[in-house]
């Protein structure tokens, strides 16, 4: 969106006044009309991030442990719990990503309350579905030696969550009138979710250091860079 000074002005997007869609509709005018539409980029986004996701999880698992989604390999009494748990880290997830994503009743989004609770609220739940009851806790493969400082999940981390983030932002440039510093740390705190499942699939260690280290950090990492770094980005 073209910046016609509408960047300086700070509005909440629970209830966009009459000023505000005058304010949107004059910078829309304005700007050039993409062939695309924002629906559509997020959707191909999100696939594309799907599937290179994958890849990396799986790439990454073989080099490292010889096998494909060591994360997923848990004593026989722990199946049940591990399900459980991987199923709310999808729907956490998926969530996360629809409301940073969502275009709302008028094109502005979710509200501001929605897009605060989804950067707040990513980091401790994923830390509560992880930390409280740890399903890793068997000895890693052998031969393999699991950092308690989380190095390759970190690494992980980075790969998936950059390319998360960054597709995000790209789907969503200049279509972000209104709390779009909220919507970075939204944005932010999606990309952490799909950086702290990837490692959920990829990891097998139990040591809590090394969680809470290279898998909830991360999130709380990305929240900030988001909040930081994409505002701009979604308003230009």
């Amino acid at each position: 969106m073209a910046n016609s000074g509408t960047s300086a002005v700070r509005y909440a997007s629970d209830n966009p006044t009459a000023e505000l869609l005058a304010q949107v509709k004059a910078s829309f005018a304005s700007a050039p009309a993409s062939t695309i539409g924002t629906r559509t980029r997020v959707i191909a986004v999100v696939t594309i991030a799907a599937g290179a996701s994958a890849g990396i999880v799986l790439t990454a698992s073989k080099m490292v442990y010889h096998r494909y989604a060591p994360g997923l390999v848990v004593q026989a009494g722990s199946v049940p719990h591990l399900m459980l748990a991987l199923a709310l880290l999808l729907a956490l997830t998926v969530v996360a990503t629809f409301m940073a994503t969502r275009r709302g009743p008028h094109g502005l989004g979710s509200r501001g309350a929605a897009l605060y609770l989804t950067g707040a609220l990513v980091a401790p739940v994923y830390a509560a579905l992880t930390l409280v009851r740890p399903m890793h806790a068997h000895a890693p493969p052998v031969g393999t030696m699991i950092s308690p400082w989380g190095v390759r999940c970190l690494i992980l981390s980075a790969l998936v969550g950059s390319l998360v983030l960054a597709g995000l932002t790209a789907a969503l440039r200049r279509s972000v009138p209104a709390a779009s510093r909220l919507r970075g740390a939204a944005i932010g705190a999606a990309a952490g979710a799909w950086a702290g499942l990837s490692v959920f699939l990829f990891c097998p260690s139990g040591d809590l250091q090394h969680l809470f280290i290279g898998h909830v950090l991360p999130i709380v990492a990305w929240t900030v860079v988001g909040s930081v770094a994409i505002p701009r980005a979604l308003r230009l």
